[in-house]
This record gives structure tokens, C-alpha cells and sequence, in this order.
């Protein structure tokens, strides 16, 4: 145990002397004075002691304490936390596991009678270290600024800080492997960007067809009610048509002047019948294929990390606890132009259904967990077979 801590003092010790670690510590102070600056009162927005005249952000429309939680849902979750802050994160630490393997570190730490296992998560965590430190001075400084300036002290602020760190572990994750194997800083930082930009097209992929299968299945059930009514308009005029017949076989000369006018009307509503079956037989073979390209754009998004969708899932929370406004996700616009196609309503209704049937929070975070965890495996047996 003194050993493990030893080993996280001189890992502080080193984050301490990373130009970057301290660059972000001022960044994120930067930011939050930033926020502390701007505020709203009755004319509208306000920086440090001037005013600006802007209706829309003024008391009578949103009160400063709702003012300040919705900044801090865009610009510090949205923009900060999810990319910038973990952007400058990544290039910090990406030099800690290629050093860690570098000839003469790695020999001194190998000296020790410590694990190798061990070893490697006393650097993984400092990597979460240098994170999660970051998160939380960034996320105390933003609950101050909420809590003196807008007067409304929200604890649930504070969330963010497991999340954040949980979503930055799963690039880190790959970031730490890439570099251990290769011992390539410039290698680690490509390679985890890289994977980063798949992941991200790989979610707005599953997001997009999610949204063009539920677009098909209410098209293809909306053909599918035309197809069995326009049945029943043939069957009932199939009906009529008999029994005008028996009437004209009867002698009835008005069943019979009226014959030929019935016959052409069954034949123009079977006509109509067979083009919106075939149209049915076209909106069912490209349901087909939405749900099977679905299916399997769903199946890579489980197999890797949700980075978005943690995201998505921490403005979420922060949205039903503390009352902030969750920030729009990347594919809103693409997800609303298909509502738009067969109407808002039910569609937002099944689609947000579904994404709460099959993307909640522990598939989110568990599966997640679950790939950095193989991610992890597979470093560390890298790392105990690997002869230094």
C-alpha cells in the first residue's frame, strides 16, 4: 500500500511539473471568470458593469439563476467539458505512458518489487487523475458562480465530475494502450483522435438510422391502414355489384342501367388497391433494410464507448436535478427533418421511447465500461509479456 501511494505522490509530482496541467487549470479559471462576467438584468445582458440592451436574455424573460444554469448547460458542458477541456487533456497525458516505457524510466520503476499490473493502473489513474482535477475545479468554480450570483445553490452540479471522468477514461484508455505499444507520443494522441472520430460517426450513424427506421415503421403501418380500408371499399362495392346483378337478372332495368357505372368504379378501386399494395410492398423492403442497417449500426455502437451519449446522458441528468437546459445533440437537425416527413408528434414520441428502451443509462455506461475494460485487459497483458 505505501508503495501504491509512493508511486501516486511522484505521479502528482509529475503532473505538477506538466506546463499543460497548469495551462488548463488556467483556462478553466479563465472560463469560469468568464461566466462570473456576464450576467442579465431587466434592459438584458450584462458584462462586468456594463449593460447591453437585449430583451430576450433579460430578467422578465429568464431569471438570473435559470440565466447562469443554462450557460453553464451550452458553453461549460457542451463546448468545455465535452471537447476543449478533454481535447487539452488528451495532449497532456499523452506522454505518460510512451515516458513510462521510455529505456531507463521504465528500468527504474521494473526495479521495484511492485506488480506490473499495478504499475500500469498507478498510470492509468493518473492520467484519470489529471482529469478528474481539472473537472472538479472547473465544476466548484461554476457552482460558486451559480450559487452567489444567481442565488440558486444546485449540488447535482457536481455530477458532472464522475461522468466527465468516466467519458474521458474510455479515450484514455485507448490513448494509454496505443501509446504503450508503441511509445509514440505523436502516435497516441492520432491514434486516439482517430478513434474518437469513428466512435462519433458510428453514434451519429445509429442516432440517424434509429430515426429513418421509426420514419419507415410509421409510413409502412400509415400504408398498411390505407391498404385494408381500400379492402374494404373493394369488398363492399365487390357486394354491391352482386346484388345489382341479381337484381338485373331479376328484370329490374334501373339495376341493370346502372350496371356497366359499378362495374368501372370495382375496377378503378382495385387498380387503386394494387398501386398502394405495390407502393405497401416498396415502403416494407425499405423498412427491411432501415431496421437491418440499423440493427447493425447499433451493434458497433454497443461494441465501443458512448462518448456523446455519456455526454448527452450527464446533460440529462442535469436537466431533471438541477434544472439546467440540455444543449442540442449533433443530430437533431438530421433526426427532425425525417419527423418532419410523417409528423413531429408521434415521431418524437416513438423515437424518444425507443432511445429510452434501448439506450439508457447502463447500457451507456456499462458497455462503455465494458470496452475500456477489454481495452485495458489487453495493455496489461501487453505490458506483463512485454521484455523491456
Amino acid at each position: 500500500m505505501r508503495q501504491t501511494v509512493a508511486l501516486f505522490v511522484d505521479a502528482y509530482r509529475e503532473l505538477n511539473h506538466r506546463r499543460l496541467f497548469w495551462i488548463t487549470l488556467v483556462l478553466s479559471g479563465l472560463v469560469v471568470a468568464g461566466f462570473a462576467a456576464i450576467g442579465n438584468d431587466e434592459e438584458g445582458l450584462t458584462v462586468l458593469h456594463w449593460s447591453i440592451p437585449f430583451p430576450f436574455v433579460s430578467t422578465n424573460f429568464i431569471p438570473e439563476a435559470d440565466f447562469y444554469k443554462f450557460t453553464f448547460a451550452q458553453l461549460g458542458v457542451g463546448y468545455w467539458l465535452a471537447w476543449i477541456a478533454t481535447i487539452i487533456g488528451l495532449v497532456s497525458t499523452a506522454s505518460i505512458f510512451p515516458d513510462f516505457v521510455d529505456r531507463g524510466s521504465i528500468d527504474l520503476m521494473l526495479s521495484k518489487p511492485i506488480g506490473r499490473a499495478r504499475l500500469f493502473f498507478t498510470k492509468f489513474l493518473t492520467g484519470l487523475m489529471f482529469a478528474g482535477l481539472q473537472v472538479t475545479v472547473f465544476t466548484l468554480a461554476s457552482f460558486l458562480v451559480i450559487g452567489l450570483r444567481g442565488g440558486d445553490w444546485e449540488p447535482w452540479l457536481f455530477i458532472a465530475v464522475p461522468l466527465v471522468v468516466v467519458f474521458y477514461s474510455y479515450l484514455f484508455a485507448v490513448q494509454a494502450t496505443i501509446g504503450l505499444v508503441t511509445g509514440s507520443v505523436i502516435a497516441s494522441v492520432i491514434g486516439v483522435f482517430l478513434f474518437w472520430f469513428v466512435v462519433s460517426l458510428v453514434q451519429t450513424g445509429d442516432g440517424i438510422t434509429l430515426a429513418w427506421r421509426i420514419t419507415n415503421e410509421i409510413t409502412a403501418e400509415r400504408k398498411m391502414v390505407r391498404v385494408e380500408k381500400q379492402e374494404g371499399r373493394v369488398m363492399d362495392t365487390s357486394a354491391r355489384l352482386v346484388d345489382l346483378r341479381l337484381a338485373a337478372d331479376g328484370g329490374d332495368t334501373e339495376a341493370t342501367d346502372q350496371l356497366p357505372e359499378l362495374e368501372l368504379e370495382l375496377v378503378e378501386k382495385r387498380a387503386r388497391l394494387d398501386t398502394i399494395t405495390f407502393e405497401l410492398a416498396d415502403e416494407l423492403e425499405t423498412l427491411g433494410l432501415s431496421q437491418s442497417i440499423n440493427e447493425w449500426f447499433h451493434i458497433a455502437n454497443t461494441c465501443l464507448p458512448k462518448t456523446s451519449e455519456t455526454i448527452d446522458l450527464l446533460s440529462r441528468l442535469l436537466e431533471d436535478y438541477a434544472g439546467l437546459m440540455r444543449p442540442a445533440a449533433p443530430a437533431d437537425d438530421t433526426v427532425r427533418q425525417f419527423g418532419e416527413m410523417v409528423g413531429r408528434g408521434e415521431f418524437e414520441e416513438r423515437f424518444d421511447a425507443e432511445l429510452d428502451a434501448s439506450h439508457g443509462p447502463f447500457w451507456i455506461i456499462g458497455t462503455s465500461l465494458g470496452f475500456e475494460a477489454l481495452v485495458l485487459g489487453f495493455a496489461v497483458w501487453r505490458f506483463r509479456r512485454r521484455d523491456f
